[in-house]
């Protein structure tokens, strides 16, 4: 069961192994990131940096979205993290609408509008971000589940 989906550029860190692993009892991770995918380093300094109670995946969009029967039919709590929203819009296209999905931080870029401390969107990810609302997704911008949930929604 996808118990959380999020987008956070640095992906596996200690915000995510300490206080959303917990915080969800998430079993297992997914990163889903075909740039790490291909990256045999960072694959193994994210197995490096994981809880040794939580199975960790890595695969680019195109695997994943070729695996998401065998997600979906997973009984571990899993919690989903993007690096980027273009990735996430095209796995959520072929996936389906979800509740929800938390960004953790989008850092600013060039042309890229603030929407929190956290969160910078081009205008390219805020149209992506609007089709993902307008199917009834929300879009929470969360760092940590202690602190105050802000929709997107409401913002954009």
């Amino acid at each position: 069961m996808i118990k959380v989906i999020r987008v956070d550029h640095r992906l596996l860190h200690g915000q995510v192994i300490f206080s959303w692993t917990k915080f969800a009892s998430i079993e297992r991770v997914i990163v889903i990131d075909t740039a790490t995918a291909k990256d045999d380093f960072k694959k193994m300094s994210l197995k490096l940096a994981k809880p040794e109670d939580v199975r960790l995946n890595v695969f680019s969009v195109d695997a994943a979205i070729e695996k998401i029967e065998q997600i979906k039919a997973l009984k571990d709590n899993i919690m989903l993290i993007f690096e980027n929203i273009n990735e996430l819009f095209k796995f959520i296209e072929a996936y389906g609408p979800v509740e929800e999905i938390n960004y953790g931080l989008v850092p600013a870029k060039p042309d890229a509008k603030r929407f929190s401390n956290a969160i910078y969107l081009t205008a390219e990810e805020v149209a992506l971000t609007k089709k993902m609302c307008a199917e009834g997704i929300k879009i929470s911008m969360q760092q940590v589940p202690s602190a105050n949930k802000e929709l997107l929604n409401n913002v954009i």
